[in-house]
């Protein structure tokens, strides 16, 4: 049963509905169900229903996660128990997120998809029974989730940290054994020009006519794009099965909402565990023009392949951009020599508006 709220000129469309499962979490036990739900009642429920809505907020073009927040201030999400599993009871949803009252299927996988992640992950990780706490369950909950985020200074911490990062994208079904490496990542800015959008879409269009399948952050710009291109690449393959995963995380999930077509989302803990997800999925990179959040993200993939514990890991790094963008890349290359020194040019190559190129360089 759904009910629709009419907009207002403060108010946007909502609505009033339940939504089950379709793969991920459709068969639970009760034991497990009522993990679940005494989580999401507790320390991480805020967390859990911000990211519900910026998953749900399909239609939004705004960057800023306080606008979304503030725009649905009422929304409110309920895991209810069934005899064979879970639903979700949702309060004043985005509209946009139903066709006729039934909710879309891509955005039913992405909103399961962070019930996965996010509470069932915490619930079976972060156990209060086993945390060695006296206080509030809800307390010991926070505090593991707190500590494991936060607590990197040690061996023991960064054992943790690859756990972590293993059990999460192997409870989401990213870890694909007897399977020839064919996933690339691909980084690049949320806000970029036309230009380097059609760019990015050409990449992944050779991309996807090679069989190589996409991973991004999820969101739009250079996250879209080469997605984008690689469903047509598969199409005139008749590929099908092509995977196109996303990988977010809390801080970031609602001011880039993931794009429609994200098949398979996974939201780390945070953005720390979200940068070594990419490194430990993907079987090359592609870098194209973006801000500080994608320099970030050459300096740590560098900083890795750099570490003498690597020097027998293979990883093709790509650095590319149109031609309406020619310099970006040299800027970036002189800096890194600047910082880490002439040897880190041997982790990476620059290619100046060669889709072709690009690909090829990524099959091999």
């Amino acid at each position: 049963m759904s009910h629709d709220s009419p907009a207002t000129p403060c108010q946007p469309n909502t609505l009033d509905t339940s939504v089950s499962p379709t793969g991920s979490l459709e068969l639970l036990s009760q034991a497990e169900v009522e993990r679940l739900r005494g989580v999401a009642r507790g320390a991480l429920y805020e967390l859990f229903r911000r990211c519900a809505l910026a998953v749900l907020n399909c239609d939004d073009t705004s960057d800023s996660a306080e606008e979304v927040y503030k725009r649905y201030p009422d929304f409110g999400i309920e895991i209810v128990q069934r005899t064979r599993g879970i639903k979700l009871q949702l309060r004043n949803a985005p509209a946009c997120a139903f066709v006729d009252g039934v909710i879309i299927s891509g955005i039913r996988e992405h909103l399961f998809a962070v019930l996965r992640d996010i509470v069932f992950v915490s619930s079976e990780l972060y156990r209060p029974l086993e945390s060695g706490h006296d206080a509030d369950p809800d307390d010991a909950v926070l505090h593991n989730f707190e500590a494991i985020r936060f607590d990197q200074s040690d061996a023991d911490s960064a054992e943790a940290i690859k756990s972590l990062v293993f059990h999460v994208l192997r409870n989401a079904g990213m870890l694909q054994p007897k399977v020839l490496p064919r996933l690339v990542v691909c980084w690049g800015g949320h806000a970029i020009s036309r230009e380097e959008y059609d760019y990015s879409k050409a990449v992944g269009y050779q991309l996807g006519l090679r069989g190589l399948d996409i991973c991004t952050g999820c969101g739009p710009g250079a996250m879209k794009g080469p997605m984008k291109g690689a469903t047509i690449g598969h199409a005139k393959q008749r590929i099908q099965g092509g995977r196109y995963i996303g990988i977010s995380e809390p801080g970031i999930i609602a001011a880039e909402s993931p794009n429609p077509i994200v098949n398979h989302l996974v939201v780390m803990p945070d953005i720390e565990k979200r940068l070594e997800a990419f490194a430990r999925l993907g079987h090359g990179i592609i870098v194209f023009p973006g801000g500080v959040g994608t320099l970030e993200e050459i300096l740590f993939l560098l900083g890795t392949l750099m570490d003498p514990a690597n020097a027998e890991v293979y990883m093709p790094v790509i650095f590319t951009e149109p031609a309406t963008s020619r310099g970006y890349f040299s800027k970036v290359d002189a800096f890194l020599v600047d910082t880490l020194g002439e040897r880190v040019r041997a982790f990476y190559q620059i290619v100046e508006d060669d889709p072709v190129k690009v690909a090829r360089a990524m099959k091999t």
